[in-house]
C-alpha cells in the first residue's frame, strides 16, 4: 500500500516537472532572436548575365520560327509583283485567235464594197455589228463620188500589238480586187456618132492594214483602221552552221564517212523501219521517209572531229526526188556519225 502510493506520488511530480519543462521552453523560443536568413551569394553581373541568358534564347526562339515560316510557307510576293504576275498570267483577249479571226472577219467587210446608194448602204450594214459607238458607220471609206469596185481576196497575219489589257492593233496584209471604171467611145451602130462606154478594168492590190480590236465582254472595232507598211525583206542571216567546228583530220576516216552517207541516205528515204535502225539510231527519226521521196546524191559533204576519237559531225547537202512529179529538191542535213564494231552508225540526224 505504502509502494503504491509512493508510485503515484512520482508519476504526479513527474508529470508538473514535464509541464513546467515545456511551458519554460516555449517561454525559451519566444525570447529567442529571429536569426536573419542568409542569402545565396551573388557575384557582381550575376543578374545582368541572366537576363542575358533568358534573352538570348527568347530571340533565337522567335528566329527560329521566322525561319521555318519562310521556309516552308510558299513563297510571297509583294503587291505589286503580284499585279505584275496577275497581268502577266491574263491573257490579253485581243491577241488571242479569236481576236484575231475577229480583225480578219471585219477586213473582209471593209474591203467588199460597189457604188451606188444601195450598195454602200448594204456594206453600212454589214459593218455595223463591229464598229464602236460613235465611228463614222462606213469605217473611214469615202463614199462620196465613189466609183470603183472591191472584192476581199485574203489577209495575212503580220504583226499584233498590244494597246493595253483588252486591246491590240492587229496587222494584216491585205489583198483585194479592185475595179476601176474606165471610159471607152462606143459607136452606135447606124449613126456614125459614138458615146462613152465605161468599163472596169481589175487590178490586184496589197495593203497592210492595222485593225485596233478591243474586248469588253464581246469583241469590237473600237477605233477606225488605219494603214501602214512592213518591208517584206527579212533582217536574218544565213546561219553558220559550222561555227564553232573543228575539221577532221585524219583524211582516210573523212573518206569513209563520205561515203557512208550514200549508203546512210539511200536506206533513210526507202527502208523500212527494221532495216534502217542498223544505221539510224535516233529515236526521232525512226522511220526515216518511208518511200515519200527519193534518194538523188549528196553534193557536199564536211566531216568535222566531235567529242569522241571515233564521233564526228557531218554537214550534208544532198538532192531529194519526188518519185511522182519527179521535182527535185537541195536540202541541209546534220548528222552525228560514231563508229562502232568497224561500222558507222547516225547517232542523231539534223540537230545542232
Amino acid at each position: 500500500m505504502a509502494k503504491s502510493l509512493e508510485k503515484r506520488k512520482q508519476r504526479s511530480e513527474g508529470e508538473k516537472r514535464e509541464k513546467v519543462s515545456l511551458w519554460t521552453h516555449i517561454k525559451n523560443l519566444s525570447k529567442r532572436e529571429a536569426k536573419p536568413v542568409r542569402k545565396a551569394y551573388r557575384p557582381k553581373g550575376y543578374v545582368a548575365r541572366k537576363m542575358g541568358f533568358y534573352l538570348f534564347w527568347i530571340m533565337f526562339v522567335f528566329m527560329f520560327l521566322v525561319v521555318f515560316v519562310t521556309v516552308m510557307a510558299p513563297k510571297g510576293l509583294s503587291q505589286a509583283d503580284a499585279n505584275q504576275t496577275e497581268k502577266k498570267a491574263t491573257l490579253n483577249p485581243a491577241t488571242t485567235t479569236t481576236g484575231v479571226q475577229y480583225a480578219q472577219n471585219f477586213a473582209k467587210e471593209y474591203f467588199t464594197w460597189a457604188p451606188g446608194d444601195a450598195a454602200l448602204k448594204e456594206r453600212q450594214k454589214r459593218l455595223e455589228p463591229f464598229l464602236a459607238k460613235g465611228l463614222d458607220k462606213q469605217a473611214g471609206l469615202e463614199t462620196h463620188g465613189l466609183q470603183t469596185k472591191s472584192t476581199f481576196l485574203k489577209t495575212e497575219i503580220k504583226n499584233i500589238e498590244e494597246k493595253g489589257d483588252n486591246r491590240a492593233y492587229v496587222t494584216l496584209k491585205v489583198y483585194q480586187k479592185v475595179e476601176v471604171p474606165q471610159q471607152v467611145p462606143n459607136q452606135k451602130a447606124g449613126t456614125g456618132k459614138t458615146a462613152p462606154l465605161v468599163k472596169y478594168k481589175p487590178m490586184e492590190v496589197q495593203k497592210f492594214f492595222v485593225v485596233p480590236v478591243g474586248y469588253d465582254q464581246s469583241y469590237g472595232i473600237y477605233d477606225l483602221p488605219k494603214f501602214s507598211f512592213m518591208d517584206s525583206q527579212t533582217t536574218l542571216e544565213k546561219d553558220d552552221a559550222a561555227k564553232g567546228l573543228t575539221d577532221a583530220e585524219n583524211s582516210q576516216e573523212k573518206a569513209n564517212v563520205r561515203n557512208f552517207l550514200d549508203t546512210f541516205f539511200s536506206s533513210y528515204v526507202s527502208d523500212p523501219r527494221d532495216k534502217l535502225a542498223y544505221l539510224l539510231e535516233d529515236p526521232k527519226h525512226p522511220n526515216g521517209l518511208n518511200k515519200t521521196m527519193g534518194f538523188v546524191s549528196v553534193n557536199t559533204a564536211q566531216v568535222y572531229q566531235g567529242a569522241a576519237p571515233k564521233q564526228y559531225i557531218v554537214l550534208a547537202n544532198i538532192t531529194l526526188e519526188d518519185p511522182k512529179t519527179k521535182d527535185r529538191y537541195n536540202m541541209n542535213y546534220r548528222l552525228y556519225v560514231i563508229e562502232k564494231n568497224s561500222r558507222y552508225v547516225v547517232t542523231t540526224l539534223d540537230e545542232k
